[in-house]
């Protein structure tokens, strides 16, 4: 019994000085800094190599070093709370744009958890792909119920290039989103919390050069996966080339790519029986620029694939565009109608259900695009009827959605799903597909119709700050605690 009180008391003494720490902990940061501090910077931005300055449009070298730096820097030491009341806001990323280290970068100011609180600023950073292979970063301010705050007539952006790292690509966000807020809160209590500064250079930095790739960008990939179980086992392997040449007057893509997969099951029998697919593909897709609302175009490809039973396929077709917002605002809205029509030949491994080996038949296709990233959400939505014209009953109606909004303070909804109506397998077996076909899934079925849908619902109530980043046990257990 003596043991067992001492072990209780000891229990007790933990629990108090856990209590004690937390208390502790909990007590409100001060964000005056310390004497001689250095007001918090972020990296360089405007940083031109030691050889000539790229012309417009040019993407520099990855190897190419800055001879001196330009500093946005957000000062620790700016005006107090007893001063002026704490800006706040609310950081808004369709995509992941290094929440975590805008938020402890950003301290200076009130980050809240919801847009719908009042008095609150949106931070909006979307996150694009870009034609050299990099990303591409927009950022803009909104206040409730407006649009974008800046004078400027676009968001402020960077591309970034493809071999660049996170921390390269945070720390020149983190100067975007410094210069977005320093151009907004100009001749505000909050002005001289920045500080400017700006590098010289020398006169034989002052020339052009181009692009010595003439804006061609190659990414070849190799890419597996593999499971297994002392009863069944699968892997796959994929190699592809992109290759792409992206400018503002037109676009062209071409893709290669082929995937090979085998699997195996070991039956009750003790059998063992396994299953292979091959697919490549070749695409190439060209596109013209016809002003901020038109572009004109054309699509091609040649595929195979044994799952599908194709020994071949070959589609072309040219393509027309409208984009009823201008293209130049693609980081904040889109709503495109595309059509397209051309010739659709298959040859098949084994007869289809019509007990041909070929088929040629003309086809045409419509599609809607939908993109819209606002400080309330982002919403992106696909449409797709697609059909032979001399056989208008083989059809295809398509949908595609993802979907992120913020309703009302602390309610937040997520969609992501995909749908469709599927009436043209013409390329379907004659044959009963076999017991060992469908247990590798090495064959298509028939089907009417394929649906993939996943919904998420949230509400969050409580403090509204959302400034701390406490990476402690984080990852435990695999878990994001």
């Amino acid at each position: 019994m003596m043991a067992a009180d001492r072990c209780i008391t000891v229990a007790l003494s933990l629990v108090a000085l856990l209590l004690s720490l937390d208390a502790r902990a909990a007590r409100p940061l001060q964000l005056q800094p310390r004497a001689g501090a250095e007001p918090l910077s972020a990296a360089p931005v405007l940083a031109p190599p030691a050889g000539p300055v790229p012309a417009p449009g040019a993407v520099p070298p990855a190897s190419a070093a800055p001879r001196a730096t330009a500093l946005l820097s957000s000062a620790s030491s700016g005006p107090s709370a007893s001063e002026t009341a704490r800006l706040r806001l609310f950081l808004s990323c369709p995509s992941e744009c290094f929440e975590d280290y805008l938020r402890q970068e950003l301290s200076y100011f009130d980050l809240v958890r919801d847009p719908h609180l009042p008095g609150v600023l949106t931070l909006l950073v979307v996150r694009q792909r870009s034609a050299n292979g990099g990303e591409r970063f927009s950022v803009s301010l909104h206040a409730p119920g407006s649009g974008a705050l800046h004078t400027r007539s676009s968001p402020l952006s960077f591309v970034g290039a493809p071999g660049d790292t996170e921390h390269a690509l945070r720390q020149r966000l983190l100067q975007l989103v410094l210069r977005a807020l320093q151009a907004e809160l100009a001749g505000s209590a909050h002005d001289m919390a920045f500080e400017l500064r700006l590098p010289t250079r020398g006169a034989e930095s002052l020339g052009h050069v181009l692009d010595p790739w003439d804006f061609w960008v190659l990414a070849p990939e190799l890419s597996g996966n593999t499971e297994g179980e002392s009863g069944r086992y699968f892997a796959a392997l994929s190699t592809s080339l992109s290759i792409w040449r992206i400018t503002e007057s037109s676009k062209l893509r071409v893709l290669a790519a082929h995937t090979v997969s085998v699997s195996g099951f070991l039956l009750e029998d003790g059998s063992r029986v396994r299953g292979r697919n091959d697919q490549w593909q070749l695409r190439a897709l060209h596109a013209l620029s016809l002003g901020e609302h038109w572009s004109l175009g054309s699509v091609a490809e040649a595929r195979r694939s044994d799952y599908e039973n194709l020994e071949l396929q070959i589609r072309y077709g040219p393509l027309i565009e409208l984009n009823l917002f201008p293209y130049s605002e693609n980081a904040s809205q889109q709503l495109r109608f595309a059509y397209q029509l051309g010739p659709w030949v298959n040859w098949y491994a084994e007869p289809n259900q019509q007990g041909k080996r070929r088929e040629l038949l003309p086809y045409h296709a419509l599609s809607v695009i939908a993109d819209v990233n606002q400080p309330w959400g982002s919403w992106q939505w696909i449409g797709q009827l697609n059909s032979f014209a001399s056989r208008p009953e083989k059809f295809r109606l398509s949908t595609g959605i993802t979907l992120a909004l913020r309703l009302v303070e602390g309610l937040a909804v997520t969609l992501t799903g995909e749908a469709a109506m599927v009436r043209d397998l013409i390329n379907l077996r004659r044959r009963t597909i076999t017991d060992r076909e469908l247990l590798l899934d090495t064959a298509q079925l028939p089907t009417s119709y394929t649906a993939v849908l996943e919904l998420g619902i949230s509400y969050t109530f409580g403090s509204v700050h959302n400034t701390i980043v406490n990476p402690r046990f984080a990852r435990v257990d695999l878990q994001e605690d």
